[in-house]
């Protein structure tokens, strides 16, 4: 049996936080990026709202594991101009060109949520540039994504508000991000939000990923910009072993969009997690971040 795997620590996501991105040239256009760690590398792949940091933040998880984090920010968030890539297909090319300018001939890749269409096209238009691919919660079915996550975080006071809350009162502070980011029961979602309230250091992941997001004015056009409407990428072309982690409630990115790629690429598992859109980073803190560590060392 493989060894339990280390979680981050707060003192983990402050420096996460306290990184100096760089930018590179490549031949997609500017990109900047942020990296932690030795080892193998991971590209991580942010979502709506993020950029550099919330990549290096979800990634956090690994590098504590021994992997080494890059971690760009999509065109339109903090220092990577939109005109790097405005469609999906021009950002999974952009990455490529990124991991071109790094001098990474091959990568693991993880992808959270609004990040799922460019590190799909990546997968699916440079297959030989990903060796393994996880997907968590990640968009990916035609159409136009909710707006919801726009109304919670897309301002700094809002982002700022749940971090003071998250402080002071976690019990209702959980509460409200697992209700607003799920359909479960508000009677689950209550007694949820309490038992994770009572542990010491399950909302570190969660304030960290908050923290990723406040300079909000920086990261509106790469948002805005996730909200077009989505012609998925042909998944059929992806060839690499790849990991769709998915929670069953999530009311963000429904779990059609976890059914609709596992269908479309041949060998892919498909891991579900109880709870919302929040689960990686509280509801399955332990358990969903073990499989992937387990699944990207081969251990499984």
């Amino acid at each position: 049996m493989a060894a339990a795997p280390q979680l981050p620590t707060r003192e983990d996501y402050l420096a996460c936080l306290a990184e100096t991105p760089r930018t590179v040239a490549t031949a997609a256009g500017p990109v900047e990026y942020a990296e932690r760690g030795t080892g193998e590398a991971v590209l991580a792949v942010h979502g709506t709202l993020g950029g550099w940091d919330q990549g290096l933040v979800a990634g956090e998880f690994l590098r504590v594991n021994g992997f080494r984090i890059i971690a760009p920010s999509r065109p339109g968030y903090l220092g990577t101009p939109l005109s790097t890539g405005r469609s999906f297909p021009e950002q999974g090319d952009a990455l490529a060109a990124l991991l071109d300018a790094l001098g990474i001939e091959r990568i693991l890749v993880i992808a959270a949520s609004g990040g799922g269409p460019a590190s799909y096209e990546l997968a699916a238009r440079h297959p030989d540039r990903v060796r393994k691919l996880v997907e968590v919660d990640a968009v990916c079915i035609p159409g136009r994504p909710p707006r919801l996550a726009s109304n919670l975080l897309a301002w700094d006071w809002a982002a700022k508000m749940q971090l003071w809350f998250l402080r002071h009162a976690p019990r209702q502070a959980l509460g409200a991000l697992m209700g607003g980011a799920g359909t479960e029961s508000r009677a689950v979602v209550s007694a949820r939000a309490k038992e994770l309230a009572a542990i010491p250091g399950r909302t570190d992941t969660m304030e960290a990923t908050l923290r990723a997001s406040l300079g909000a004015k920086r990261r509106r056009a790469g948002m805005k910009n996730d909200y077009t409407e989505l012609v998925p990428a042909a998944l059929e072309r992806i060839t690499c072993p790849t990991l769709i982690v998915h929670a069953r409630s999530d009311r963000v990115a429904p779990p059609a969009n976890a059914e609709y790629a596992h269908a479309r690429i041949a060998g892919s598992e498909l891991y579900w997690m109880d709870g919302s859109h929040v689960a990686i980073a509280l509801e399955a803190a332990d358990r969903a971040p073990a499989h992937v560590v387990s699944w990207l060392r081969g251990d499984g």
